[in-house]
């Protein structure tokens, strides 16, 4: 995926370039307009449509989630599954404005809404998730958190 960013980020230097005259480079083809259009528009678009049919076709992913937070395991439960993660088996921890992100691979990640909990329960969520050995957790100090709300 990176490379194909900077293929179209290349070529887009290079339309620009040639046609604001701050590089002497050749003359862009239709090929050239072609990928980038491809690479810019397109590839997004059939990125975001095939997120989207997998959403809606996926009773899993629409499914309200009751997420327990214990010491030595995550339990993540719908309507239709249970699934429980060891913390010892949890990739990495991180926490964000909003969120806390809780890695099960380096792609895919539980999230919880901060919007859902109030200031004592993000509290008891940064104080649980701070002593938990074994992944990386990287959480705001308060202070910084603060600041964000």
């Amino acid at each position: 995926m990176k490379v194909i960013v900077g293929v179209g980020f290349a070529m887009l230097v290079w339309i620009v370039g040639y046609y604001l005259h701050f590089l002497p480079l050749p003359k862009p083809e239709i090929y050239q307009f072609i990928t980038l259009t491809l690479i810019s528009i397109v590839q997004p678009m059939v990125i975001y449509l095939t997120v989207k049919r997998n959403y809606e076709s996926s009773n899993h992913l629409r499914e309200e989630l009751e997420i327990t937070l214990k010491e030595d395991q995550i339990e993540v439960q719908g309507q239709s599954f249970l699934t429980v993660i060891a913390w010892k088996k949890v990739f990495k921890i991180d926490e964000i404005k909003n969120w806390f992100l809780i890695y099960q691979n380096n792609l895919s990640a539980i999230l919880i809404g901060k919007k859902d909990l109030s200031e004592k329960d993000i509290a008891a969520v940064r104080k649980l998730l701070g002593s938990i050995q074994g992944p990386p957790v990287h959480l705001m100090d308060e202070h910084l958190a603060e600041r964000f709300s």
